[in-house]
């Protein structure tokens, strides 16, 4: 097959600003923070793009138990509180604490997300998770599967595509969520491979011609895969169950024949050759490129992007031999990834709007070693937060993932309705007016879980920018960081005059106020004891506005 010679992707030449890191940073983290612009500030879009692609080789520790069951004395006993649950089995007698683990697996998630380092590693999970979609739930059922699933995409987030898809072909939760297990020669499953050609490598588009009998095809290539419950959960070949006659493939495949073996290796040969088929067809480069810039950049794709950006993306991608991370420069280094028309142009998924929420506030987790259990309590009320706004981590809704990440032609409009919009509102409330407690109750056994409050400190956040004594300089900087798009001067001057002024008509009775609080946060001063609730109110409207929905 003739491939055209590689084009170059256009990079982008423009000034490299604030406004520009701020789109980048706000498209690639969960929240940006004052602290996150001062860790770049004056750093080159090459530079920061390496920073955030440098992702750490070792996954961060695993999740531990922070739960306890109705009768503690008989509730996986094998497994102390604090520690991980990961390498343990149930006991056999015991109250299957199965569910109690699906859940810490998910908190665990939710903590890694709202506390992302400065590195692309958790939205590319997210990405992936919602790509190569299983659930945690219901079909994979098994925590440790789930979370043997979740460290994979970790490992694999700007490595090889190629090998990634080697890999989750035979990950125990893949095999569990699309019938893999089940796929033997006498019966034939067509689940996964059908998703391995229409939702994975190559999509449904007009250049991907995979037929039925390709799809029977690829089945047959991937009989016999079982998991060894026996001998924690491996994933393991039974020759006996795999198809051994020769399987072929139609003209979109060049009419490849992958010959039926009867060896002990046959799972692993077999299952090459079905990928280097695969992954030598242009269509799975582009299908690719395609879906990284649905996620990251604009969630339509038009005929120019089609030819000017993705065409020669795909073609830097496939002849690299399918390594993500000079793809994923090469998208976010780009001319089309600044363009002025997609800033601001999509709104936030409940996981950007409430774990961006969280992490841009710089929400305090507490950091006694006793203190997992509250840890593990907040993580799971913004896990509850996202599942109300319809993002429920660990189970998209179908191997599809989230409509609105790939729903044509609504798309990101999908993630805001009469039922979700109040949703966010609670959040709101929740992170930054009442605030979240642990309570006082007898579930915590460690004290230092008892009575931890998380609320988001406006006045804490204000002191990290510049002069925010100077109501105009205030504002200015709170709409560059909380809003994806601009206003007017007459909204921020309306901010200024309700929230910070109070209604008064010179600006000095915003500075007075808040210099007097910032010197002697227990003043008696009157006006000086508002600055708190003036923030607070502030901050709270600010997060209820369209602007701040959208990135």
């Amino acid at each position: 097959m003739a491939f055209p010679s590689p084009q170059a992707v256009t990079p982008y030449t423009g000034p490299f600003g604030k406004a520009e890191l701020l789109h980048l940073l706000r498209r690639t983290l969960f929240g940006v923070s004052p602290a996150d612009l001062k860790a770049f500030e004056g750093q080159s879009l090459e530079e920061v793009v390496d920073h955030l692609l440098d992702i750490p080789i070792l996954p961060p520790p695993p999740p531990i138990r922070a739960y306890q069951g109705r009768n503690e004395s008989v509730f996986d006993t094998g497994v102390p509180l604090g520690t991980t649950w990961v390498n343990s089995k149930p006991i056999a007698g015991e109250q299957n604490p199965n569910g109690a683990r699906r859940g810490s697996y998910k908190q665990w998630w939710v903590q890694l997300m709202a506390q992302q380092e400065r590195n692309l590693r958790e939205k590319l999970v997210l990405f992936w998770h919602n790509h190569l979609v299983t659930d945690t739930n219901e079909a994979v059922d098994l925590a440790v599967l789930a979370y043997r699933y979740n460290v994979l995409l970790r490992q694999s987030c700007t490595g090889n595509f190629r090998k990634l898809m080697y890999d989750i072909t035979l990950d125990g939760a893949m095999l569990r969520y699309l019938n893999g297990e089940k796929n033997t020669a006498g019966a034939p499953d067509e689940n996964y491979a059908r998703e391995l050609q229409e939702l994975f490598c190559l999509g449904k588009g007009p250049d991907s011609q995979y037929t039925e009998d390709d799809v029977k095809a690829a089945a047959r290539v991937l009989t016999g895969w079982n998991i060894n419950y026996a001998d924690n959960y491996q994933s393991v070949f039974r020759p006996n169950r795999h198809d051994k006659n020769d399987k072929s493939f139609s003209s979109f495949y060049n009419n490849k024949v992958i010959k039926g073996k009867a060896t002990a290796g046959a799972g692993t040969e077999e299952i090459n050759e079905l990928l280097d088929m695969i992954f030598a067809h242009p269509e799975t480069a582009r299908f690719l490129c395609r879906k990284f810039f649905t996620f990251f950049g604009y969630y339509e794709i038009n005929g120019e992007v089609e030819q000017q950006l993705i065409q020669p993306l795909a073609e830097l991608f496939r002849t690299s031999g399918y390594e993500l991370k000079p793809m994923l420069r090469a998208l976010f280094t780009s001319e089309w990834f600044f363009k002025t028309e997609y800033r601001g142009a999509m709104i936030k998924s409940p996981a950007d709007f409430t774990l961006g929420m969280a992490r841009q506030m710089g929400i305090s987790w507490p950091v006694e070693e006793n203190a997992f259990e509250a840890r593990y309590f907040f993580a799971s009320q913004l896990f509850l937060q996202m599942y109300n706004q319809g993002q429920e981590l660990g189970d998209p809704p179908n191997v599809a993932g989230w409509p609105a990440y790939y729903q044509t032609p609504s798309f990101h409009e999908l993630w805001v309705d009469t039922a979700t919009y109040p949703k966010r509102l609670a959040t709101v409330d929740s992170l930054v007016v009442r605030g979240i407690s642990t309570g006082s109750g007898t579930q915590w056994v460690h004290a230092e879980s008892k009575n931890k409050s998380f609320r988001a400190d406006p006045f804490l956040f204000v002191k990290q920018l510049n002069q925010p004594h100077d109501p105009n300089v205030l504002i200015d900087q709170l709409v560059e960081l909380f809003y994806g798009v601009s206003v007017s001067q007459a909204v921020k001057d309306s901010l200024k005059t309700t929230y910070l002024l109070k209604g008064q008509s010179t600006d000095f009775y915003w500075s007075a106020a808040y210099v007097a609080y910032a010197d002697n946060p227990n003043t008696t001063n009157p006006e000086a004891r508002q600055v708190p609730r003036q923030l607070q109110d502030l901050f709270a409207y600010m997060f209820t506005a369209a602007e701040y929905h959208l990135h």
